[in-house]
C-alpha cells in the first residue's frame, strides 16, 4: 500500500526478480517484472509510472494464451482476465474495446477471423465473469498494425497479442 502520494516502503526476502502490480482507481492497472539480483546496497529505490485513464489509451495484455491457431483462451490467461475485470469494476464508466492481432503468416482473411475470434474470446470470458456486454467491444485486425517487424522470430511473437483499447 502506498500514501497519498503514491510514496510506499516494504521490506523483501531476497534480491531477486518481483512482479509489481498496481492498481488505483482512475489509472490502467501496471503490471511488469523488475530484477533486483544486480541492486547494490540494502536500501533500493524504484519509481513506477501509472497512466491516467483516458480515451484512447491502449494496453497490450501480455499474459493472454490461446491454443495454436484456435480462439480457445488457455488457462493460464486467467490471471491477466481477472486484471482486466477488476479494472472495468473498479471503474464502472469504462468501456472497452478489446483487439486482437496476428502476425503476418498466413492470408489476410484468415488472420481477420482467427484475430477477431481470439478478441471475442476475451469479451465472452469477461461477460460471463460480470462485466456487461455494452460495456466492450471486440475487433480483429489481423497483421495490420504491426508493433514489431514479422520477418524476425521474436518480432512475430510480439505481433500476436491481445490489446485493449480505452
Amino acid at each position: 500500500a502506498s500514501d497519498n502520494n503514491g510514496a510506499y516502503k516494504m521490506t523483501i526476502p531476497a534480491k531477486k526478480k518481483f512482479a509489481v502490480e498496481i492498481n488505483c482507481q482512475g489509472y490502467l492497472f501496471f503490471l511488469e517484472q523488475i530484477d533486483l539480483t544486480a541492486e547494490k546496497g540494502d536500501i533500493i529505490n524504484k519509481d513506477f509510472a501509472i497512466t491516467k485513464i483516458e480515451v484512447g489509451q491502449k494496453v497490450v495484455l501480455k499474459n493472454i494464451f490461446f491454443e495454436t491457431a484456435k480462439t480457445t483462451l488457455l488457462p493460464a490467461s486467467v490471471e491477466e482476465l481477472n486484471k482486466v475485470m477488476k479494472l472495468m469494476t473498479d471503474n464502472p464508466k469504462l468501456r472497452l474495446e478489446i483487439s486482437g492481432h496476428t502476425d503476418n503468416q498466413g492470408s489476410l482473411n484468415y488472420n481477420t477471423t482467427l484475430s477477431e475470434g481470439r478478441a471475442k474470446s476475451v469479451v465472452n470470458w469477461l461477460v460471463e465473469h460480470g462485466i456487461e456486454v455494452s460495456r466492450l467491444e471486440y475487433k480483429g485486425y489481423a497483421f495490420t498494425q504491426p508493433v514489431a517487424d514479422n520477418k524476425t522470430k521474436d518480432g512475430r511473437a510480439q505481433n500476436r497479442r491481445v490489446e485493449f483499447k480505452v
